[in-house]
């Protein structure tokens, strides 16, 4: 499949859906397959060279490497989160679409930290919302510590305003996950990556339904 191949939420979503038809419950399938339409993944994916290597950091159900994988986009991927659940239907996905030789996953505590494994990509994507915000200056260090010189970080997370999308996001976040997630704007999140060396080369902003997300793309020279 040409790695050039034109991305949209409905182009996803078709790739999506038999990439995880067999995979967990009713629930996870759905959300895989629809959310592209909730998150604009193709626009994390166009930020990612040609055959880069990429480390997913808290990447759930391996939606993203997968896809990628599936697309021929990438040379190898390695995704971790801390739910062991979804880990395991990351792998069940990558071995039934025969993936496992371009990705991996990994079940990784807090505790353990962001692996520093080479990659030349680092993706956070709807990540950064779920960590404290005393813990979030320290979180973003350390993803811009395993970004090596001439490599990239994206960050895709939601915005803090207009409040009334950032509410759309809080309880969204209660529904699904179960937690009340605390916002931060990609302002501060550049200042925390500028002082690691970190340089932007993308701002921007989406909307999808009632969500408002915000994207940063910074590389290391």
């Amino acid at each position: 499949m040409s790695t050039e191949r034109t991305l949209d939420p409905v182009t996803i979503q078709r790739l999506a859906s038999p990439l995880y038809a067999g995979a967990g419950s009713a629930k996870v399938r759905l959300m895989q397959a629809y959310r592209s339409h909730i998150c604009p993944l193709h626009e994390v994916i166009g930020e990612v060279p040609s055959q880069a290597s990429v480390l997913d950091v808290g990447c759930g159900h391996g939606l993203l490497l997968n896809l990628m994988a599936s697309l021929g986009r990438i040379d190898r991927g390695h995704g971790f989160d801390v739910a062991e659940p979804a880990i395991a239907i990351a792998r069940q996905v990558a071995e039934e679409h025969r993936l496992s030789s371009v990705v991996s996953f990994e079940h990784r505590t807090v505790e353990q930290g962001i692996p520093d494994l080479g990659h030349a990509v680092v993706t956070v994507v709807d990540v950064l919302h779920h960590v404290p915000d005393e813990h979030k200056s320290a979180f973003v260090s350390s993803l811009c510590d395993v970004v090596p010189a001439g490599g990239r970080l994206i960050v895709k997370d939601m915005v803090v305003r207009p409040r009334w999308r950032a509410a759309a996001n809080q309880m969204h976040d209660l529904v699904m996950a179960r937690q009340w997630v605390q916002h931060v704007g990609p302002e501060q999140v550049e200042s925390w990556c500028s002082r690691r060396g970190m340089r932007v080369t993308r701002r921007a902003h989406f909307d999808t339904l009632w969500y408002g997300h915000w994207l940063l793309v910074l590389d290391r020279h």
